[in-house]
């Protein structure tokens, strides 16, 4: 008698008919989809990421960790170079580059050859 209330409460085989087949390929088709949007989603972000380092006139050239919470940066702002340290609650300047007065004509030439040359190959 106590198996009767078992037996009823476990779906059946021949229970499982066409329409549980299809819900659950409804279901099969929705997660692919939802999946799939994910997965554009995230393409999507990637390429309209900005590149690290990279904001405006703004550049970060290197770090080096001289501590366990300070660290040397090199930016690089209108032209000019800086060396910054930065450490919890300060940021200082410690050093201000000039750029040699060829160095913009030189870098200029030399990324259009460099851009000739992809377009070439």
């Amino acid at each position: 008698m106590r198996y009767t209330a078992l037996v009823l409460l476990c779906p059946a085989p021949a229970l499982a008919s066409s329409s549980a087949l299809a819900a659950s390929g409804q279901m099969l088709l929705s997660l692919l989809l939802v999946l799939a949007l994910l997965g554009g989603v995230f393409v999507l972000l990637r390429r309209l990421q900005v590149r690290p380092g990279v904001s405006g006139g703004l550049r970060s050239l290197a770090a080096l960790s001289v501590g366990t919470r300070e660290r040397v940066v090199l930016l690089e702002v209108a032209g000019r170079q800086l060396l910054v340290g930065v450490a919890p609650g300060r940021v200082q300047t410690l050093l201000v580059l000039e750029p040699p007065a060829g160095e913009g004509a030189f870098a200029r030439r030399l990324d259009e050859a460099i851009d000739r040359r992809e377009v070439t190959s």
